[in-house]
């Protein structure tokens, strides 16, 4: 016999539809058996919660998060407070200083495009000027992007003789040397030969279960978890499953893979803690490294269009592989050519074979055209955005792509307004994943300082509603789930929050530091915030 408990007297937005509220529901066996009145719920429970008129929210869940890799920073060397290439320097200098000459250093998350004093990548030269003696690896936040010292390349063998996996993907001086900044499979290559410093299982599980108790700080009791061994962003199946038998994963976890699996499985393999979900592909690289795939070229470097990592033939025969296996597909798109390369694979694989209910997921989409976006509204796809983004790139995407692409990048409004739905991620560990940074991005189109004045291209901003929704129902449609979480719902998973502000209510510029006061899974307190 399972106790029952009722929480009443709040503000609860059940997220069923836009305004839907009411005061009250009760938690029985990890799932919500009754949402409605308080009287009701008093009289239905063993006991009772006051929750003395605070908001209740469901769960939130990241639809893409880098999971593994975000706890495996907690071993590197962080770099995301550098704002200059002499900060850089001074910081590697130091840190250098107590590491043993020849062990490697590896360290994550400088922009250099808010460098003050240069927005160029770091080169070996720069790196081997602080840090002669031990091979270095420095990741640039976005993960497609490193830079790498003489010793580092001398590893893994790139030299003047060196022909990379894909064009592009190491760059050489006027001399035929390399310079030392390498992106995605030559990264990986760099990166693969970092000695893992969580290689026993125990290891990842400790750094994991760390990684995920700061994601409910932050509300969140769900998160996409996806690997990118194309770019060294692993994920660990068998971790998370050890988290939850012994009852130390406090959310729910669905995983994406960029290689197929060599068994007979499909989407949905696991339960409602640990679950199979998807294939991922990477179908481009990124506009830092000006490795995406455009149809014209960058305003602001006129000899290239950047590159995609497949022919047509070759993403259509990927995609069609894992259709036919009833695996979802979703797949990495930062260029307009990636996106449309992508748009027609898929309307070849699911006009050649219609199924009931695929949901291909396109990630990113960071820059469309008109032609795309009517192309999309017509297929069973959603479109995974990442809103902080707008923070990240906007000093820089426009010189990039011109003012006549600009106004369809990150083109969020004109997607929601065309029908098409989205879902809401951080790609984290490369943007914070604090969701309601997230939600206060797509709502304002600012970055964290409030600028610029108006919003960012204004009319692709979104409501609140639909800011939240990405985050709630439609994350939880977007792997199948929208039956067991994503609303508060009688028959669904006891996932829910507890705020101390009303998101729909406030002034939007402040969404972005809204503080969350507990956490719930299945009903389970997972996070109370100190002093609660």
């Amino acid at each position: 016999m399972f106790n029952s408990t009722a929480y009443i007297n709040g503000k609860v937005y059940t997220m069923e539809r836009e305004g839907a509220v009411c005061s009250a529901f009760v938690v029985r066996d990890g799932k919500f058996i009754y949402c409605g009145a308080d009287d009701e719920a008093r009289r239905m429970a063993d006991e009772t919660v006051d929750l003395r008129g605070v908001v209740v929210l469901p769960g939130l869940i990241d639809t893409h998060e880098h999971l593994y890799s975000y706890a495996g920073n907690f071993e590197k060397l962080m770099l995301g407070h550098v704002g200059s290439m002499r900060e850089l320097k001074d910081t590697l200098r130091e840190y250098a200083g107590g590491v043993p000459e020849g062990e490697w250093i590896y360290g994550f998350g400088f922009d250099n495009e808010f460098f003050t004093d240069t927005k160029a990548m770091p080169t070996r030269d720069d790196l081997d000027e602080v840090c002669p003696n031990n091979p270095v690896l420095l990741s640039r936040s976005c993960m497609h992007f490193f830079s790498a010292n003489s010793l580092a390349l001398k590893a893994a063998g790139i030299d003047r003789n060196f022909r990379p996996e894909v064009e592009g993907n190491v760059r050489f001086d006027a001399e035929g040397e390399p310079t030392g900044v390498v992106c995605d499979a030559a990264g990986a290559r760099l990166a693969g030969l970092v000695p893992d410093k969580l290689a026993s299982l125990e290891a990842k599980k400790d750094v994991l279960e760390k990684a995920i108790h700061e994601l409910n700080t932050h509300g969140l009791t769900g998160a996409h978890a996806i690997q990118g061994k194309h770019v060294d962003l692993m994920e660990y199946t068998n971790a998370y499953q050890e988290l939850n038998l012994e009852g130390r994963l406090t959310a729910r976890i669905y995983l994406g893979y960029d290689e197929l699996p060599n068994c007979c499985i499909r989407t949905g393999l696991g339960d409602d803690m640990v679950k199979y979900g998807f294939y991922k592909m990477y179908a481009d690289g990124n506009f830092g490294g000006y490795s995406a795939a455009m149809l014209e070229p960058f305003s602001d470097r006129p000899d290239t269009c950047g590159q995609a990592n497949y022919t047509q033939e070759e993403m259509t025969a990927r995609i069609r592989a894992a259709y036919e296996r009833n695996i979802q597909v979703a797949v990495h798109v930062i260029g307009d050519r990636a996106a449309d390369m992508l748009t027609t694979a898929i309307e070849t694989v699911y006009r050649e074979n219609p199924k009931p209910d695929p949901r291909f997921r396109m990630i990113h989409m960071s820059v469309l055209n008109e032609g795309i976006i009517q192309r999309i509204k017509k297929l069973p796809i959603m479109v995974d955005i990442q809103p902080m983004f707008i923070h990240t790139d906007m000093p820089w995407i426009e010189a990039r792509v011109g003012a006549a692409r600009a106004p369809y990048v990150n083109p969020f409004g004109r997607l929601l307004g065309e029908g098409i739905l989205l879902t809401g991620g951080s790609d984290a560990p490369g943007t914070p994943h604090d969701p309601w940074e997230g939600i206060y991005a797509a709502v304002t189109r600012k970055n964290l300082k409030g600028k610029p004045e108006g919003g960012w291209y204004p009319e692709n901003c979104i409501g609140v509603y639909d800011a939240v929704c990405m985050y709630t129902k439609n994350a939880a449609y977007s792997s199948y789930e929208e039956n067991i979480k994503g609303t508060v719902t009688a028959g669904k998973l006891a996932d829910f929050i507890v705020l101390d502000e009303d998101v729909f209510a406030m002034d939007p510029m402040k969404i972005k530091d809204i503080q969350v006061r507990s956490t719930y899974l299945g009903g389970k307190l997972v996070y109370e915030r100190s002093g609660e």
